[in-house]
């Protein structure tokens, strides 16, 4: 058999093991992972039906895969800081990913309605993320490592470079989609602006920290074009209960709509405000008004939020949501990130309760 027939035959196999994998893969988180109990229909308990309000419920469950990317890219950051690349668990944060999506999945079916979308979206930043730990794992846990070991634990400009990429990288994603990162501008600033001290770390840093922020930019560019016939949404709205329309509108980034009212004659402001990190922060800011609630999030009345408990606690302290997960944080070993299924109707006090036991609210995942 020749030499290219070989390769062929090599390159047939592995796409045939990628698709069985992937259809093993669909199938498992489908069936396995599925609650086999009718998914409730979820509707604004204010009666409104203006254009882009109403979200899926199940969306916010959904949701977290995407987020424990962005969180593990964190984890990466902070690994890498205190000792390096080639100390990551690459193995173990891919099989992070699947079972968050497992739970989540199970979560949002007796939750409420989901968008296929959201379900297509999870695969593909599933295999994506996948694929790039598994390189990214056996490279660093090879070569990176052998190169490591020459430093006695000196990091190089190229591994203070990255280190300072990471860390910036793991920020951005808090509030914008990763492939809006400038990887190509940083590449250029990495060859322009790090000082060039020959050695093998060196080397071995400038040559795969290039090829990898290539890879990045051109797999960000066909993204972000596919992207851009569908772009995000990147505002909300919410009823709030408790808080003047005066007080809303004087609190920074939020617009007043109008007052409603609910069946029971519960009176209310719906506001919109930016998704992310700023519903996070909207949502703090209520916290600090007394008697301020929230009553529904873009016609919902369930959430899912993460907290990180801190190492040594095995308890968690009183509140109304229900703990559907528990993923472990390379970066603070014995700390763990927590999944809660919280009621809207609840979500501001239990963040003050979380805080108050010690508890740091991370994340309010919504639709």
């Amino acid at each position: 058999m020749s030499l290219r027939r070989k390769i062929l035959y090599f390159a047939g196999a592995v796409v045939v093991a990628a698709a069985i994998g992937i259809t093993t893969t669909v199938i498992t988180v489908e069936t396995v992972c599925s609650a086999d109990v009718p998914t409730p229909v979820v509707t604004s308990q204010f009666g409104i039906t203006d254009p882009g309000y109403a979200r899926s419920q199940g969306d916010s469950f959904l949701t977290f895969p995407e987020w424990y990317i962005v969180h593990a890219y964190s984890d990466l950051a902070g690994v890498t800081g205190q000792k390096s690349e080639s100390d990551f668990h690459y193995l173990s944060s891919i099989a992070g990913f699947w079972r968050s999506l497992c739970r989540a999945t199970r979560q949002a079916d007796g939750s409420g309605p989901a968008t296929s979308d959201q379900k297509l979206t999870n695969y593909i930043i599933g295999f994506s993320f996948t694929a790039e730990m598994a390189l990214q794992g056996g490279y660093e846990k090879t070569v990176g490592a052998l190169t490591e070991e020459t430093t006695d634990g000196v990091k190089t400009a190229e591994d203070a470079f990255n280190l300072a990429l990471l860390k910036d990288y793991a920020a951005f994603l808090y509030q914008t989609p990763w492939y809006r990162y400038p990887f190509w501008a940083k590449l250029e600033q990495f060859w322009r602006d790090t000082p060039f001290v020959p050695s093998l770390r060196s080397v071995e840093r400038r040559l795969s920290l290039s090829l990898q922020y290539a890879g990045r930019a051109a797999y960000a560019a066909v993204i972000g074009y596919a992207a851009g016939y569908d772009p995000a949404i990147l505002t909300i709205q919410s009823v709030v209960t408790g808080l003047p329309a005066a007080d809303l509108a004087a609190i920074p980034g939020v617009k007043v709509i109008r007052e409603v009212t609910d069946a029971k004659g519960v009176r209310g402001v719906l506001v919109q405000t930016e998704r992310y990190a700023r519903f996070d922060a909207f949502v703090k800011e209520l916290g600090r008004h007394p008697g301020a609630a929230l009553a529904e999030v873009a016609g919902n009345h369930r959430i899912l939020v993460t907290i990180v408990v801190p190492p040594g606690d095995g308890r968690l302290a009183a509140f109304e949501g229900l703990p559907i997960f528990s993923v472990p944080i390379q970066s603070r070993p014995g700390a763990r990130r927590i999944g809660v299924d919280v009621p809207i109707r609840s979500l501001v006090q239990d963040i003050t309760r979380f805080e108050a036991a010690g508890y740091d609210f991370e994340h309010a995942y919504d639709y």
